[in-house]
């Protein structure tokens, strides 16, 4: 399948403590494939690199973590001196390092930037590498936190406990994925779970519109998924296809949301899926289609309530962050999740998701106490 429209991949930056965006690297994940990730740095200067580390703006302070930060990731043996986890480089940085989710990336930076304005003394720094990525890096002990849109698998669970590195669960919002095309198509009013899955199954012959339906146009579907180290991608594929991970390989895959946007936006036949909050922020650019759980249920479109009650079926789900509890002793870590809880309904309503319920903080403020 040709696939249109054509993005610039290094647009995407981390909001209020990143202006520039640096070069991908690739590291080698647990199975020995490369993992591209990119790690955003702030704007900076020679001059103000070459100044002694307590002396240098906050701007500079946060470029030499973040370049710590990739230094770790390659796996080599500097690196890896400082032990513990990527959160405090050497042991003598005041850091939190949150990585994974591109869906809850959006919490994590609000949350960012709220703390930044109480403790400046603290780093936060938030990476989005995929649900997939952040549990790989905090299997390797290299960050604190990690955004997720799923549950961690049970194999994660297990390795995490074999290694020490126990966890907190906290629930920080609900999602609906969004099936989304251009805002120009008119004709394709809603999709039933069962045309999503003939579409994007591993053995779809969709090639057209008029394959889903005779009275559609006789015109190339283009395809923008989030890439396989997604939770986004792993929790659309198991709801919609019936098995995790499988997907059609004529898609265009993309770990920032952002570039599955533009992609559908600027395509007429483009059709993507991602978090609700991507396309609450580009509403003008996109048309969000209602999806039919069933023949005998109605089309329901993804909304605030619609996400909450669940009667947006089957793509609503819970989003989460997992906090080392080692990390979680660490006062700048406490502090900086401690924010985040109290403050989480907000924080979710700004970045677009659906706030969690009063059941969930109290869940959340329970699950805190005995790590405190």
């Amino acid at each position: 399948m040709i696939l249109g429209g054509k993005v610039d991949p290094f647009t995407k930056t981390s909001r209020r403590h990143v202006t520039l965006s640096a070069p991908t690297i690739e590291t080698p994940d647990q199975t020995g494939r490369a993992e591209r990730t990119s790690h955003p740095l702030p704007e900076t200067s020679m001059a103000d690199m070459s100044m002694p580390e307590d002396r240098r703006p906050r701007s500079a302070r946060i470029a030499a973590l973040a370049c710590a930060l990739a230094l770790a990731g390659c796996g080599g043996d500097e690196a890896k001196k400082g032990g513990g986890s990527a959160g405090s480089p050497g042991g003598d940085s005041e850091a939190v390092v949150v990585d994974g989710s591109s869906t809850v990336y959006r919490i994590s930076t609000a949350a960012q930037e709220g703390f930044a304005k109480l403790d400046e003394k603290v780093e936060v720094v938030v990476g989005n590498s995929g649900t997939g990525g952040g549990f790989t890096k905090y299997l390797r002990d290299e960050v604190d936190i990690v955004d997720a849109s799923r549950l961690a698998k049970p194999e994660e669970e297990a390795k995490a406990k074999e290694q020490g590195l126990d966890w907190l669960r906290f629930t920080v919002g609900y999602d609906g994925i969004t099936v989304v095309v251009n805002a120009k198509n008119d004709f394709v009013k809603e999709l039933s779970v069962e045309q999503l899955k003939r579409l994007w199954g591993p053995e779809s012959q969709v090639k057209t519109w008029k394959d889903l339906d005779p009275s559609w146009p006789d015109r190339e579907i283009k395809l923008y998924s989030p890439d396989d180290k997604s939770g986004t991608f792993e929790f659309f594929t198991e709801a919609v296809v019936g098995k995790a991970r499988s997907q059609r390989k004529e898609v265009q895959p993309s770990a920032d949301d952002n570039i599955l946007v533009r992609g559908v936006a600027g395509d007429a036949d483009g059709m993507g899926y991602f978090g609700y909050a991507y396309f609450k922020a580009n509403e003008d650019k996109l048309r969000a289609l209602p999806i039919r759980k069933d023949k005998d249920s109605p089309a329901v479109a993804p909304s605030p309530e619609a996400i909450l009650s669940k009667a947006y079926a089957p793509l609503s789900r819970p989003l989460f962050i997992y906090v080392k509890k080692k990390s979680y002793r660490r006062p700048a870590v406490a502090a900086f999740v401690k924010y985040y809880l109290e403050n989480v309904a907000d924080l979710a309503t700004r970045a677009k998701y659906v706030a969690p319920t009063a059941e969930d903080i109290q869940a959340n403020e329970a699950a805190a106490k005995p790590a405190s």
